[in-house]
């Protein structure tokens, strides 16, 4: 079979593509057909018991200034991935990350570890949370925003599924924020046309954050937006 080759510079140090293409677990997000493609979400259990999440691609394209004729989505998600962490934004860890063009189909793969300890911001809320730790979440959440804004990142897809949310400590308790969800992200020339949509797309679908808490949220985001540091 012939085949062009784009992949992860570490993938190569994790399995081979057929490895990771011909294994199977349950889907977590259903396999959606769509008119661009095909995709979807497995969840793998590795024999050490590490969970592991693999979307699967087929014909499935990202469009933009760069790739005007597209190129595969995951190659997009992928390098939207490493430049947040490089920001110091948490992010799934890109376990592999490949796509390959065979005679009749492109086929891509991103296998990245689980967030174990989040949840989801729509589940965070779904359960009682004290005054402290809504503070600290809102302020973490303003940071690990307005960070990747600053530095131009659009998130494309900023809704409260694709927000997680970590409690860890035991007396002191600390909060910590990550994101998901990257397939539609975009670099922009300004902070400014980075955080326009993001913000007004999160403004409209943030239930069930209270409206308390938005506008604790949106004076946070503002002072981080302005302030002559990024925390």
């Amino acid at each position: 079979m012939n085949t062009q080759w784009f992949r992860h510079d570490n993938a190569a140090a994790n399995g081979s593509f057929d490895q990771w293409w011909d294994r199977y677990g349950e889907w977590f997000d259903s396999q959606d057909q769509l008119s661009s493609g095909e995709s979807g979400i497995q969840r793998l259990h590795t024999p050490d018991g590490q969970v592991l999440y693999s979307k699967r691609q087929i014909n499935h394209f990202h469009h933009d200034l760069v790739h005007p004729f597209g190129e595969p989505t995951i190659l997009h998600e992928m390098r939207a991935l490493q430049a947040l962490a490089e920001l110091g934004i948490r992010v799934p860890k890109v376990v592999f990350s490949a796509a390959r063009k065979t005679e009749t189909e492109w086929q891509a793969l991103l296998v990245t570890e689980s967030l174990d300890g989040f949840r989801s911001l729509e589940d965070w809320y779904a359960e009682p949370v004290s005054l402290d730790l809504r503070q600290q979440m809102i302020q973490q959440l303003a940071n690990t925003i307005g960070r990747m804004h600053r530095a131009g990142w659009e998130h494309g897809r900023l809704y409260p599924k694709n927000i997680f949310v970590k409690v860890s400590g035991e007396r002191e308790k600390k909060v910590e924020v990550a994101l998901l969800g990257l397939a539609k992200s975009s670099h922009r020339l300004t902070a400014y046309s980075a955080s326009k949509h993001d913000y007004e797309q999160f403004k409209q679908h943030r239930k069930p954050m209270p409206d308390e808490d938005w506008k604790a949220f949106a004076a946070a985001y503002r002072d981080v937006m302005e302030s002559d540091y990024v925390r």
